[in-house]
């Protein structure tokens, strides 16, 4: 297969895989889908400390067996000592580990369809990406060198959030992670927690206005109430549109935004904000909302408050 072709192939697989994944995302709360993508890169942390001492060690260290007997109750025993003794390879460890964890902590999302969705997300994760740079380059030191002794899980977890670059560099996620090193995670936090308001009040602004006719009372009034600088600066009547979306989300995240590019780590909230499944979730209720007011709009339409918690409690019942 020619270099080209396989490039094509490997994108169309990616789009595809993404497109699953966003469409069983909607079978789940979205706060509970990033719980679960949290808690699984948490494991992917912990799978790739267990490779990287596992492929290194002449057997199976101790430190290694009692985080394994501790986290993983009958990981070992499943298929006993010939199973132990087999770990050390380097495809069996990381890949009957990955399917414990999954059938044993993931099952409810595997069974009801959504386990896709986790995956993506916590493939999203920024910590995910430092894992494997650290993986890597531990994994190319020790290959020289190895240590007197091996690291805790702590340690290996304080390492991967302490990874200040990835070995792949000038993508979107290596500059991302070179921004996260700037910026307190909290405070980042609060920027992406901002945006996604921002965005979710210019989304809603999207549902309940028609395009190119004036505001009307509802949305005035909820304007006001959110952004009275931005009405004052604006003039008395306001007609929808993609311009004064695009205001609008600007204007949200002016402040934030500002604040990020002085202090060099626009690059994390940039990236955060849109890979976030509360913004991939906005956006599908949104097209929810448009497809059903088109047949019978609400009257009145809901008020902003409203609005939102809605399309934060929103997920579709699976298929039987």
């Amino acid at each position: 297969m020619a270099k080209r072709d396989f490039q094509k192939l490997s994108l169309r697989l990616r789009i595809e895989a993404k497109h699953k994944a966003q469409q069983q995302a909607v079978l789940v709360p979205w706060r509970r889908l990033a719980e679960s993508a949290e808690t699984y890169v948490g494991w992917h942390i912990f799978g790739l400390w267990v490779r990287a001492i596992v492929e290194c060690a002449d057997e199976l260290p101790e430190i290694v067996r009692s985080a394994l007997d501790a986290r993983c109750p009958g990981f070992l025993e499943r298929e006993g000592r010939q199973r132990e003794e087999r770990l050390r390879e380097q495809p069996l460890v990381w890949q009957s580990l990955e399917e414990w964890v999954s059938s044993h902590h993931f099952g409810d999302a595997k069974e009801k369809g959504w386990f896709d969705a986790v995956m993506y997300y916590a493939y999203a994760n920024l910590r995910t990406e430092q894992a494997w740079s650290l993986w890597e380059r531990t994994k190319e030191a020790w290959h020289s060198s190895r240590p007197a002794r091996w690291p805790t899980l702590e340690e290996w977890t304080a390492h991967v959030i302490g990874t200040p670059s990835l070995t792949q560099t000038g993508s979107e996620k290596a500059r991302a992670v070179e921004a996260l090193a700037r910026v307190d995670p909290k405070r980042l936090q609060q920027a992406v927690s901002g945006s996604l308001e921002s965005r979710a009040f210019a989304l809603w602004l999207a549902c309940v206005s028609q395009p190119d006719q004036a505001l009307g009372e509802l949305a005035m009034r909820e304007l006001h109430d959110h952004c009275p600088s931005f009405l004052a600066a604006s003039g008395p009547e306001l007609l929808w549109g993609r311009s004064l979306f695009s205001r609008l989300v600007g204007f949200g995240e002016a402040e934030w935004r500002a604040a990020a590019r002085v202090e060099r780590w626009e690059a994390a909230l940039r990236y955060q904000v849109a890979h976030h499944p509360r913004l991939h979730r906005l956006v599908h209720y949104v097209h929810r909302c448009q497809d059903e007011w088109l047949h019978a709009s609400p009257h009145p339409y809901p008020s902003f408050a409203d609005w939102l918690r809605g399309a934060d409690e929103y997920f579709v019942l699976p298929v039987a």
